[in-house]
């Protein structure tokens, strides 16, 4: 019984696990229709655009992601940040 309460408490809500596969394959106005505007957005002095999100992934633990972009708008990476 601990080991399946320790193995759910490990998995991601089904929103984030959709979120994290869509990098790669969505633009931003894909990204925002699928999961709404971003928390934060800035432009690096290298010029990419990055976006941070932040949800909500059961028992109230929060997750983060900065999402960066190339020129075409696309998606390219992301990587898990702290929620503010």
């Amino acid at each position: 019984m601990f080991l399946s309460m320790l193995t759910a408490s490990c998995q991601h809500h089904p929103r984030v696990e959709a979120f994290e596969t869509s990098i790669g394959h969505l633009h931003q106005d894909e990204l925002i229709r699928q999961f709404g505007y971003p928390q934060r957005l800035k432009r690096l002095k290298s010029g990419t655009e990055v976006w941070d999100y932040e949800f909500l992934s059961g028992h109230s633990r929060c997750v983060a992601y900065r999402v960066f972009f190339d020129e075409d708008r696309q998606s390219t990476r992301w990587e898990s940040i702290a929620c503010r």
